[in-house]
């Protein structure tokens, strides 16, 4: 396989083999910061519900077909050869599931930089997940971490989505960045809340993330009287979960107070955050959510939205210092549903947790920090300072 030494040194090969295109950490800020900044980037990720209009000749994006998850090798090996053919100095990835082929990458072009960018704890992730069988998920993840740090110390730098994921990686020789997911910089929104008291959230629906935590509120609130409400469920949603959840809507009475929107472009999100009144972030306290801050709660102060979140420890100490919301065990179901009621019922409140979260956006919870972070490290790598 013929394999291009001949590398520009503003050039940037991004690639996933599990996220969308459109995915917001790896297009809209990163790709597009990159790309901004005077860097060629070539993306590579998986297709998705809306394609892209090459609007910025410095961002080229190629897509891969989508498919169940026996097809992700054949995804790996179409990246690696793209790679191998590349004229990029830079190969930029996403997936722990690439580790292995960056390594091989580098192999191949020992001249390139190779940069790991960890969204989450993968080892971590694996003892959560339900298609494992849990007598493997201990072990399986104990050997995932052991073959990470192999093959991380292989990369040229790492970055970390969360400031609590390094002190895992603290014996692993390669540089290392903080690149925290905050949002990009949005003006303040102009609020045209709908009639019905609308409860949103936006990310992954699954069951570990809140999904039938939120459905049961909105059937607790009906159940209390209150029938003027709506949820706004935003994001993907695995065909059986939805099956699921459209029998507890159903069962329940619910249809005209849940729609489920699926994924839609970022930037109409902003749209539905300022029709809403309240922002939910009912995550389960499992290990893979423990340290981490959910990118949603920064989305939800930019938009001035009050936060609705689970009281895992770090959000709480978040929420609280910033005045921005309520925090509440997600498994004490009347109690999540007295939180709900105590914003409803008073606009005072409400207000006060808006302006507090469009106030700690503006001065400190922003992309605009992250992304210097992010462009002065390719510098680094470019002035071969590491």
């Amino acid at each position: 396989m013929r394999v291009n030494n001949d590398l520009q040194d503003n050039k940037i090969f991004m690639f996933s083999s599990v996220h969308v295109w459109s995915d917001t950490r790896i297009f809209f800020k990163e790709a597009t910061t990159l790309a901004n900044n005077s860097f060629m980037v070539d993306f590579h990720a998986v297709e998705g519900p809306t394609t892209y209009d090459n609007v910025n000749a410095r961002l080229q994006v190629r897509t891969l077909s989508r498919g169940k998850r026996s097809v992700r090798p054949k995804r790996w090996y179409q990246l690696y050869k793209k790679a191998l053919t590349s004229d990029a100095r830079y190969y930029h990835f996403h997936d722990f599931e690439l580790l292995f082929v960056a390594t091989k990458i580098k192999k191949r072009k020992p001249n390139c930089f190779i940069i790991y960018d960890m969204h989450e704890n993968f080892p971590a992730m694996i003892e959560t997940k339900d298609w494992i069988p849990k007598l493997l998920r201990g072990p399986l993840s104990k050997v995932l971490a052991r073959w990470e740090k192999k093959w991380m110390a292989k990369a040229d730098a790492v970055i970390f989505a969360e400031t609590s994921y390094k002190k895992h990686y603290e014996h692993v020789d390669v540089y290392k960045c903080d690149i925290l997911n905050l949002p990009v910089w949005q003006e303040p929104l102009i609020m045209r809340k709908t009639a019905s008291f609308t409860f949103i959230y936006v990310g992954d629906l699954v069951r570990d993330r809140g999904v039938f935590e939120m459905l049961t509120l909105i059937r607790n609130l009906k159940t209390r009287g209150h029938t003027d409400i709506h949820l706004k469920l935003i994001g993907p949603m695995q065909p059986r979960i939805k099956e699921e959840a459209l029998d507890f809507i159903l069962n329940n009475g619910l249809a005209d107070m849940v729609t489920m929107y699926g994924r839609i472009p970022y930037t109409e999100i902003w749209e539905h955050y300022a029709s809403a009144h309240v922002g939910l972030c009912l995550l389960h306290p499992i290990p893979n959510y423990m340290h981490s801050l959910a990118t949603k709660l920064f989305e939800y102060m930019a938009a001035g939205l009050p936060i609705l979140a689970t009281d895992i420890p770090d959000w709480k100490h978040l929420i609280e210092g910033t005045g921005t919301g309520f925090t509440t065990n997600v498994y004490d179901m009347q109690n999540v549903t007295d939180q709900a009621e105590k914003m409803m019922s008073d606009q005072l409140l409400r207000e006060s947790f808006s302006e507090n979260g469009r106030k700690a956006f503006e001065l400190k919870y922003n992309w605009r920090t992250e992304e210097e972070k992010l462009v002065g490290l390719y510098h680094l790598l470019r002035d071969n300072a590491l």
